[in-house]
């Protein structure tokens, strides 16, 4: 007859394996960041798609290409002082993200040609009419830096505001369908302005900060996320 502590020693290897990944999966979604947690989870899981914010909120999926959505950007003089480019830099960046994804986008020039004209966004509800969308998203920026506090040799990108989706398809005032607030700061900590160089530095976190923009608008893929 075989004793209980003779099918314990025979089974040790594959619970000590066990174990070992137990402890493995436990260590990666905990440390700081989520990098480690989100590879060891596309490892036991594959890479699942997310389902977009806006999509959660309303039902609606954009990249079906049946709504029409138009992007505009407010900022503050304090942020337009400094980066006078950033709203139509914001849009044209986020238009051809959410193109390639299906979404229907007014465009971002036809935007821009309009704003000029105006000087102002004002109303969101003629904006819409004038070019037939049927939702607007407004990406109000409260926060926009590259620089460290007294420190003219380090970088970190910050970003925060509010962005606010009006639903304009009915024939009332438009509806706030979806509002979210963000921040965002990359890299975690500052970098040395000698490893990269300003212009590019800003261009990449322009990138990043306009693709973390565009998900709430789209499903994407877990390693599509932008920490």
């Amino acid at each position: 007859m075989i004793s209980c502590g003779a099918i314990v020693r025979s089974r040790w290897p594959f619970f000590r394996s066990l174990l070992i990944w137990f402890l493995a999966v436990l260590t990666a979604t905990s440390l700081p960041g989520c990098s480690l947690g989100v590879m060891m989870g596309k490892m036991l899981f594959g890479d699942p798609k997310l389902k977009c914010q806006f999509r959660a909120a309303t039902d609606v999926d954009l990249t079906k290409g049946e709504k029409s959505i138009l992007l505009a950007c407010s900022a503050p003089h304090s942020v337009l002082s400094k980066t006078p480019s950033i709203q139509i830099d914001i849009l044209d960046r986020m238009s051809r993200t959410l193109e390639i994804r299906g979404v229907k986008v007014v465009s971002a020039d036809d935007v821009a040609a309009w704003f000029d004209d105006h000087g102002e966004w004002g109303d969101f509800s003629e904006l819409a009419e004038r070019f037939d969308a049927d939702y607007v998203m407004n990406i109000s920026i409260d926060e926009f830096s590259l620089e460290v506090p007294d420190s003219r040799d380090l970088q970190q990108g910050k970003m925060a505001g509010k962005v606010q989706v009006l639903d304009c398809s009915g024939s009332g005032e438009p509806v706030t369908a979806f509002e979210r607030n963000f921040s965002l700061q990359f890299p975690d900590y500052p970098v040395p302005k000698e490893n990269r160089s300003e212009q590019l530095f800003a261009e990449g976190f322009l990138d990043r900060t306009s693709l973390t923009l565009a998900q709430f608008l789209y499903d994407h893929r877990a390693s599509e996320t932008v920490h």
